[in-house]
């Protein structure tokens, strides 16, 4: 279960929940284009990786990369994720509410590819 949203906007809890009942996600925040958090953290009962820092420091990192690819798309087509592969987990980022919020999710490393998948799924519903 997600942490509730920190007074901003309740409207991506019901994403974030969604996107929990995924197995394999460990982690899912959706945040604005400064990388103030709207909703979402940890997965209850899954013991984070890194500091609190380091985390907030790849949501920010988030925004700047979706940003950067964000341009490609008059050349190359829409752009539906962004990733990082890490030893121990996947990051994935999406845009949503055109462009103006980050949705960060991670997944075990061990995670089915049916997983990404799965949550390609609720964000294309999603948006």
């Amino acid at each position: 279960m997600a942490k509730k949203s920190q007074g901003k906007d309740s409207t991506y809890d019901e994403l974030i929940e969604k996107l929990f009942q995924i197995n394999n996600v460990r982690y899912a925040v959706v945040t604005d284009e400064l990388g103030n958090r709207y909703s979402g953290g940890m997965k209850k009962g899954v013991k984070s990786t890194t500091p609190l820092d380091i985390e907030k420091r790849l949501e920010i990192q988030a925004v700047l990369i979706l940003k950067m690819a964000e341009g490609y798309q008059d050349f190359d087509g829409e752009l539906f994720y962004c990733s990082i592969h890490f030893k121990k987990v996947f990051a994935y980022f999406f845009l949503l509410a055109k462009g103006e919020r980050v949705l960060s999710v991670t997944l075990d490393s061990f995670a089915p590819p049916s997983s990404l998948d799965e949550i390609r799924e609720i964000v294309s519903k999603w948006k």
